[in-house]
């Protein structure tokens, strides 16, 4: 019975011991997959993304192996123009508002509005009775007057001691007298019909037949007037240039006309005259372009944009402002130019900047390859990939109404 007993607790040693082997073995083998993995692990080379470089080589490798890629763009020849867009208002080149100079009834008006009239033509007759009696009169008193001058004259004439020297000099005085008034009530008889001063057309008409007229001789703003008339012909535009560009703006210079209503049909114009003085109120100087209007494209009162072309360069050397770096050693104005495949910084002088090219008067040629894309964190003398500039050039933006 105890031989039992002995094979039993030998088992639980001999299982106890296979168990701890298995344990030792599974850890000795985890130990050396992670020692074979690291062994195996290729190091960092220089040429490799992650490494890390240190020493003169790491430096090497940096500065002159690794080339910055870049596109660039050679100067072009364009005509550039310093130009400068202010509000403008379209006069009529004349305007005049009618008015009656003697009162009486309305008694015909011919035209209305829109109307097309010529200097002279009859616009409006103003029945004056009382005018008109004046001028009767006046010329009776004329008359006689006159006759009693000349009866006077011949008297003096057949006997000098009938009659005074001194009465034949008077009676021709109240003749002459007489006859300035009668020219007077006949001028004032001539004003109830209302003329055309010039040629044009008719935008406002303010009575009808039969109305009441007042004469506007002693106070316009009390009167009714007529018509308002307006040549259309030539129309002035005004426009107010800032003090800034004051020196700039003179006769002769380029305007351009533009506005929504004119659609693709720009009107190409010069100043014709201008005011010589600033306003104090507002600094800015008051220019005129006179503009032939036959087709009636501008009428008065419309708005427009006037564009000054201030300034004019023909076949000038420009580049896009995105190639001028800022920064630079002297704080000057400055591009990278590719030369053999390094990028060296080159000041410039520029002059006029329109929005889409900038004028380089100085410090390039017509075949320098300039870095358009690609400056950030550009140096002087790094090595560089150049490709050309590719970037599609922007449309200026338009509002839908």
């Amino acid at each position: 019975m105890r031989q039992p007993r002995l094979n039993i607790k030998f088992l639980l040693w001999v299982g106890v011991g296979l168990a701890a082997l298995l344990v030792w073995v599974l850890i000795s083998t985890k130990d050396h997959t992670f020692t074979a993995t690291s062994a195996t692990q290729p190091a960092s080379s220089p040429d490799s993304p992650g490494s890390a470089l240190t020493g003169e080589a790491g430096k090497s490798v940096l500065t002159e192996g690794f080339a910055v890629p870049v596109q660039v763009l050679k100067p072009q020849r364009r005509d550039v123009a310093y130009t400068l867009t202010l509000p403008a208002n379209v006069s009529p080149w004349y305007q005049a508002t009618l008015y009656a100079k003697v009162p009486g009834y309305l008694k015909w008006m011919g035209f209305d509005k829109g109307d097309q009239v010529k200097k002279g033509q009859l616009l409006a007759v103003i029945d004056a009775p009382e005018v008109e009696e004046q001028y009767r009169q006046a010329q009776a008193d004329y008359k006689i007057k006159k006759v009693t001058y000349q009866r006077l004259a011949n008297v003096w004439k057949e006997n000098p001691d009938v009659i005074a020297k001194q009465d034949v000099d008077m009676a021709e005085a109240a003749a002459e007298a007489a006859k300035h008034l009668m020219e007077s009530r006949r001028t004032l008889l001539d004003y109830t019909k209302v003329y055309a001063p010039f040629s044009g057309v008719i935008t406002a008409r303010f009575a009808d037949p039969g109305a009441m007229i007042q004469a506007a001789t002693g106070s316009a703003t009390q009167a009714v007037p007529l018509y308002t008339l307006m040549d259309l012909d030539t129309v002035r535009v005004y426009a107010s240039v800032p003090q800034e560009a004051a020196l700039l703006a003179k006769p002769g210079i380029k305007v351009v006309l533009t506005s929504r209503e004119l659609a693709a049909q720009d009107i190409t114009g010069a100043i014709t005259r201008t005011t010589e003085a600033l306003d104090p109120a507002t600094r800015t100087l008051l220019v005129e372009i006179d503009v032939p209007n036959k087709d009636r494209r501008l009428q008065p009162g419309m708005f427009v944009n006037a564009t000054f072309y201030l300034r004019e360069h023909p076949n000038a050397l420009v580049l896009p402002p995105s190639a001028i770096a800022s920064g630079g050693p002297e704080k000057t104005k400055s591009v990278f130019v590719v030369r053999q495949g390094k990028a060296h910084r080159t000041p410039i002088k520029t002059d006029i900047d329109d929005g889409v090219w900038v004028e380089v008067v100085e410090g390039l040629t017509d075949d320098d390859e300039v870095v358009i894309v690609g400056k950030t964190g550009l140096t002087d003398g790094k090595s560089v990939l150049a490709s050309p500039y590719n970037l599609p050039s922007g449309k200026p933006s338009s509002q839908k109404y």
